[in-house]
């Protein structure tokens, strides 16, 4: 399909070619791979698991990996069908009505939102530690700030310089993430005896909570927000040249390649500890494993490669969050969404909504000076906006299902076909129970207190204004069509 087909596809939707159509396949892998984040994943997420459930915390990591890739087969058969920034706003908007959009694509902005400013706090953390700073939580914030600064500069500036420097932080991710891991691994379980054995993958570890059951499967969130944002690919899909073909690979292709590298990290290093009672207090297991194992120069220089991972992944979610406010901005849904919706004409790029989202994550960075405690709760709801979207978007797959609504497939793209109502009944099953558990675990219900309460301002919004905007057709895909039916007709160019 070329860039006049798909540009034509677009105006079919009621939207014409703003954006700029320049991501192909590798940088299309490269933001999947990098809003999942391996590196990250497992350096934020190995202390959770191991302090919570031991050892065998590891077996969880293959239900995760099950749980996303029945979420990636469902979002590329729609990804191939609605190619629209936006992603799950846009498909359920269509596909069921312009009401379970808003609520999908607010929670899946929280999620994106959220997530990258923990992560961009985590990133913090560890370059403070690496140049040798003494870290209060004052000192982590502005920090955060800088950073979340600077990935703001760089997707104002377009999506080239963006996806560029992503393609080349994956790059770097995959080479040096793949080497330091066999490297550790030779060392510490053919050349060192001071290593574990195969049984300790088993073992429970100490002080867990009673009973085992619940401090497994809460242990098991550590690999679930491991991999969270496979959908990452789809939402920019007004970017990316031969979208419906090519974004239902990538995703998994990125799903994929994080599974492999992420659950291979966690298993050498688990069996590359030394001190079991060490690591499982340390607020840098993986840092001390490699002084331990290498040297501690190693275990710096591994830690400064690592922030180039750690910072590509900030970057693109950042760029996700913004195209999913762009959509939402551009169907009238939010508070000035005129303003919202604005695309700078040289750099293609919705720089208004690049700089809004990063002026959201500042404020929640704020709001740690007033409390640590807060803070904590609005990064740990990252996850429940997540899965909030994904349990939205299956059940209205479902419902559009039902009604004979779903779209037929385009010729030589991703579909589900007769698979679909099974794939989607186990997702809507998995993906509940992950938000129940994120919900009500112990260790979880304070996030979800702070997450219902952000979303209730999603319901005020939609009851007080919204509600009445799309009786009006003032907001939602019907705008869209309505403006495009409207619109002047153009002359038609070829290139």
């Amino acid at each position: 399909m070329t860039t006049t087909d798909e540009d034509a596809k677009l105006g079919e939707f009621g939207y014409s070619q703003k954006l700029d159509r320049s991501v192909g396949r590798l940088a299309s892998f490269c933001l999947g791979f990098a809003v999942i984040s391996a590196t990250t994943a497992v350096y934020s997420g190995f202390g959770f698991g191991l302090a919570t459930a031991g050892p065998a915390f590891v077996w969880t990591f293959p239900i995760a990996a099950l749980i996303f890739f029945v979420w990636a087969v469902i979002a590329g058969d729609l990804a191939s069908k609605i190619p629209l920034s936006g992603y799950a706003y846009q498909w359920t908007s269509r596909l069921v009505g312009p009401t379970l959009g808003w609520f999908t694509g607010y929670a899946a902005l929280i999620g994106f939102i959220s997530g990258f400013t923990g992560v961009a706090y985590i990133m913090a953390s560890y370059l403070g530690g690496l140049l040798g700073l003494t870290m209060t939580t004052s000192s982590q914030i502005w920090i955060t700030v800088a950073i979340v600064l600077v990935c703001v500069l760089v997707n104002a500036y377009g999506v080239r310089l963006a996806t560029a420097l992503n393609n080349i932080g994956v790059g770097l991710e995959l080479l040096v993430t793949v080497a330091v891991t066999v490297f550790v691994a030779v060392v510490a379980l053919l050349v060192s005896s001071d290593h574990q054995g195969v049984g300790f993958l088993f073992t429970k570890g100490d002080a867990l909570a009673s009973p085992y059951a619940t401090a497994w499967l809460t242990s098991s969130l550590a690999c679930i927000f491991g991999l969270l944002g496979v959908e990452a690919a789809a939402d920019i899909a007004e970017e990316t040249r031969d979208a419906r073909k090519v974004i239902p690979r990538t995703m998994l292709y990125a799903l994929g390649a994080a599974a492999v590298v992420e659950f291979s990290m966690y298993l050498v290093f688990l069996l590359a500890i030394d001190d079991p009672a060490a690591i499982s207090s340390s607020a840098s297991p993986i840092a001390d494993i490699m002084s331990q194992q290498v040297s501690p120069l190693f275990s710096d220089l591994v830690i400064a490669l690592a922030l180039t991972n750690i910072f590509v992944c900030v970057l693109a979610n950042m760029l996700v969050a913004t195209r999913l406010l762009y959509a939402m901005s551009r169907d009238n849904m939010i508070p000035g969404a005129r303003f919202l919706s604005q695309v700078s004409p040289g750099r293609k790029t919705p720089s208004v909504a690049v700089w809004t989202t990063g002026l959201i994550s500042l404020a929640l960075l704020m709001s740690a000076f007033a409390s640590e405690q807060a803070f904590a709760y609005i990064l740990g709801m990252s996850a429940l906006g997540y899965f909030t979207a994904y349990v939205l978007t299956t059940s209205g797959m479902l419902h559009a299902t039902r009604h004979g609504r779903f779209p037929a497939p385009t010729p030589d793209t991703f579909d589900l076909g007769r698979f679909r109502t099974p794939v989607h009944l186990l997702g809507l099953v998995l993906f509940s129970a992950v938000a129940a558990a994120l919900m009500f675990l112990p260790d979880f219900r304070a996030n979800g207190r702070t997450f219902l309460v952000v979303m209730l301002v999603a319901v005020i919004w939609w009851g007080v204004v919204l509600r009445g905007r799309l009786a009006r057709g003032e907001a939602g895909p019907a705008l869209a069509m309505r403006d495009a039916q409207s619109a002047p007709v153009q002359p038609s160019t070829t290139s």
